[in-house]
């Protein structure tokens, strides 16, 4: 994918979206294929020889967003979005408090930088989690169902962040069931079926002119399921 691009990764679950992810910056090894981020290789397998590659170097540009949050329960949300910032990226404690606040606010949550994450409701937390993975300037951020945690009226709140992102031309690659957004912001969408891609298109191709039964069937369900979030 080329920088500033928005791919949106759909299929059923147990398929391998979350595993394809997570391979991307290496929390899971993959046992084969190649990742190549900003012209350096992360994955090569199989190789003739090792990599040598600082992977968590390569993670600190690789934003994550997961989907229970993974805030550390202990921490504000000022603490929580500017830790990585002082202990990964060695910035100095007033620098980082400017950065984390700028992500902050630009999540919506500035009344709520000395609250702890059991006082925010789980839309708020997921925010936090975006506004973390913004603060490291990530040349890619990676989403994983980041809404499928939220109860539905929390939904929204999170994708307008994420519609944001999208057209101030964050290079994203998002896995969801949200088609709708989906719709609005992808430049492509992958459907991967019991790891394999089954096709790979720009959303008005995928969704309205699909010749495959296999998609259609899904995009049937998930419309059945989360009809009220697909427009």
């Amino acid at each position: 994918m080329y920088k500033g691009e928005t791919k949106v990764i759909i299929g059923p679950s147990g398929t391998g979206k979350s595993t394809l992810l997570r391979c991307v910056n290496r929390l899971t090894e993959p046992d084969r294929g190649k990742v190549v981020l900003d012209g350096v290789t992360v994955v090569d397998k199989p190789g003739a020889r090792p990599l040598k590659v600082d992977i968590n170097k390569v993670r600190s540009q690789i934003g994550m967003v997961f989907q229970n949050f993974n805030l550390f329960k202990h921490l504000t949300v000022l603490n929580n979005v500017r830790i990585g910032l002082i202990q990964v990226k060695h910035m100095r404690k007033k620098e980082a408090t400017e950065q984390a606040l700028k992500e902050i606010e630009q999540v919506g949550l500035v009344d709520k930088i000395n609250d702890y994450p059991a006082q925010l409701s789980g839309g708020q937390q997921q925010r936090v989690s975006i506004a973390r993975a913004l603060a490291m300037d990530p040349k890619l951020i990676l989403f994983d169902e980041p809404t499928s945690a939220l109860d539905p009226e929390l939904i929204g709140e999170v994708l307008q962040v994420m519609i944001k992102l999208a057209q101030a031309g964050m290079t994203m690659l998002c896995v969801t069931h949200e088609l709708g957004f989906a719709r609005s912001v992808a430049d492509e969408i992958i459907f991967l079926d019991k790891g394999k891609i089954l096709a790979q298109a720009p959303p008005a191709e995928l969704f309205s002119n699909s010749q495959h039964e296999r998609i259609n069937a899904f995009l049937r369900k998930i419309s059945e399921l989360y009809g009220g979030h697909q427009r």
